[in-house]
């Protein structure tokens, strides 16, 4: 049972005047991610740089974390965040 690490960048976009996910970008490590974060927050509205840490086998996830957060992010997102 090894566990994975996954880096993922969530953007927003303002649509109907309200915050909403954009396509969501992996990222190759925690270096790559916070980097990638760093060069799009020029350009999104809002953007969530995220560790996500599984197992390999079943995929359960057992940590989930924000590292940084830039611009706007949904108020329902935090939450999600915080209830896994």
């Amino acid at each position: 049972m090894a566990n994975v690490d996954t880096f993922f960048l969530q953007p927003f976009k303002t649509h109907r005047k309200r915050l909403v996910p954009s396509q969501c970008i992996s990222a190759k490590s925690r270096h790559h991610a916070l980097n990638e974060g760093e060069r799009l927050s020029k350009t999104a509205e809002g953007l969530a740089v995220i560790h996500v840490v599984a197992d390999d086998e079943t995929g359960e996830v057992s940590e989930l974390s924000v590292l940084a957060r830039h611009g706007s992010i949904p108020e329902e997102f935090e939450e999600q965040i915080r209830a896994l």
